[in-house]
């Protein structure tokens, strides 16, 4: 029993070791810094489109009143 878990032991310090040699942590980060790159730049750009909306809407709605009057 004694040997089997100090087999199972060295299995899994292996295999960790194997996923993060030769640069997989970097590799690992690389991949989310671009991920968080994308999803900051598609947040900036709906926000400027919900600016610009409603900036719109707000010339719009100023126009339509002063013609009322």
């Amino acid at each position: 029993m004694n040997s089997l878990k100090a087999l199972l032991i060295v299995t899994l310090m292996t295999a960790s070791f194997a996923a993060m040699a030769e640069g997989g942590g970097d590799t690992v980060t690389a991949k989310m810094e671009a991920a968080r790159m994308t999803a900051m730049t598609s947040h900036q750009q709906s926000e400027s489109a919900t600016a610009a909306a409603t900036a719109s809407n707000q010339n719009a709605s100023t126009s339509d009143a002063s013609r009322s009057n």
